[in-house]
């Protein structure tokens, strides 16, 4: 795992920081229009949306879009150049990656006997079933922010690449902080006030997700 403790303290200017804020207006926009989540999709997904589609990224625009063979609602599809991105069915052929976008690691929901969900475990039968179903092979999951610094260490139960199980998956999580603050990350002077103590750090990792989904 990196060394996240020696990554660049994140500052105002960075691309990420701006992500960060965006996601928590965003929130409270959705909180006061709930059909705006219906239309667009979560916070975190609109927000990355928009950020990575000014690279030319071609993505689809619809939320829960499903590719033929399969029922599972996708957040967004990395497109191959010249298919129409506001489908809300696609084709395999069509389809280069299947991206899952989280704001942060979250507890899943608790099963009938008594146990709690493994999110990481969710995720990779969900990868599983697709490409059992529609033969698309390459997966990606972006998280916003999540606690990998001291002195909370590494959070235990985060999204890992050896957790979800899958060589054909990529994680890329884009800002480490230290702490998950009280009242939580949509509240903008929570973030402002970490920004000011140095509390996260700029993991670099966006950057290597532009390269890759520009590669792969």
């Amino acid at each position: 795992m990196p060394n996240y403790s020696k990554k660049p303290i994140l500052t105002a200017n960075y691309e990420e920081y701006t992500i960060l804020i965006e996601v928590s207006e965003e929130f409270w926009k959705q909180k006061n229009d709930r059909t705006l989540h219906e239309k667009f999709g979560s916070p975190a997904e609109i927000v990355i949306r928009n950020h990575l589609l000014r690279r030319t990224l071609n993505l689809s625009m619809n939320p829960k879009v499903v590719l033929q063979g399969s029922k599972i609602k996708n957040a967004i599809l990395l497109l191959k150049k010249g298919v129409d991105p506001n489908q809300e069915i696609y084709t395999s052929d069509n389809v280069r990656m299947i991206l899952e976008i989280k704001s942060n690691f979250v507890g899943g929901k608790i099963t009938e006997n008594g146990k709690r969900e493994d999110p990481n475990k969710v995720l990779r039968f969900r990868f599983n079933e697709l490409e059992a179903k529609t033969k698309v092979r390459n997966f990606g999951v972006i998280v916003i922010s999540e606690t990998l610094l001291p002195p909370k260490n590494p959070y235990k139960y985060r999204f890992k690449e050896n957790a979800i199980g899958k060589e054909n998956c990529k994680v890329f999580t884009l800002v480490a902080r230290e702490l998950y603050p009280r009242g939580g990350l949509y509240i903008k002077s929570n973030l402002t006030e970490m920004l000011q103590k140095g509390q996260m750090k700029k993991t670099g990792e966006f950057q290597h997700l532009i390269s890759y989904l520009k590669n792969v």
